[in-house]
């Protein structure tokens, strides 16, 4: 009697264990799966991240140039003192 239950057991372990083992696996996909999807997210932040690092380069960039055009132009032509745009309205409006 002990031994047919013995091996009773057996089979039911032999037939369990394939269903363990999936579970087993199917949680280490599962797992893995969301790895892969905190990677992905983690990914598109850091490519989010050195988007706008270039976008405020690209903008650092752009009024770095505006302010060079604009030394350009005020040593191409200086303003003029006050004294003397105060003397040309002075002209005009008589």
């Amino acid at each position: 009697m002990q031994s047919r239950m013995i091996l009773s057991i057996a089979v039911a372990a032999a037939m369990l264990l394939p269903v363990g083992i999936v579970a087993i696996a199917s949680a280490q996909d599962r797992d893995l799966d969301q790895l892969k999807t905190q990677q992905q997210l983690q990914d598109k932040d850091k490519l989010q991240t050195k988007d706008q690092l270039k976008e405020k380069d690209q903008l650092k960039e752009q009024e770095q140039t505006r302010e060079r055009t604009r030394e350009q132009t005020r040593t191409e032509r200086p303003e003029r003192p006050q004294h003397e745009k105060a003397e040309r309205s002075e002209r005009h409006g008589k």
